[in-house]
C-alpha cells in the first residue's frame, strides 16, 4: 500500500506519563517511530469516535491506520 500525504509540523502539550509509555513502547518496538504510533492512534480514534465523518475522512483516516500497523 503506497499512500502519499502532505505532512505538518505539530506542537502539543502531552501528559508526562503518556510521552514515557510512548518513548518505552518505541524502545521495546523499533521497528514503530513516533511519527508511525501517533499516525495510527490519531487515526484509529477519529475512526472510533467521530460519528459524523463523512466517507472520503473515514476512508483517509483507514488508509492511514492500516499503512500504520501494516508496516
Amino acid at each position: 500500500m503506497n499512500i502519499k500525504s502532505e505532512k505538518i509540523q505539530l506542537s502539543i502539550e502531552i501528559d508526562e506519563g503518556i510521552y514515557n509509555c510512548i518513548q518505552r513502547f518505541i524502545v521495546d518496538n523499533p521497528q514503530w517511530s513516533r511519527e508511525r504510533l501517533i499516525n495510527a492512534s490519531m487515526s484509529l480514534f477519529l475512526m472510533q469516535n467521530y460519528r459524523n465523518m463523512n466517507p472520503n475522512d473515514y476512508r483517509i483516516c483507514s488508509k492511514k491506520y492500516l499503512h500504520s500497523v501494516c508496516q
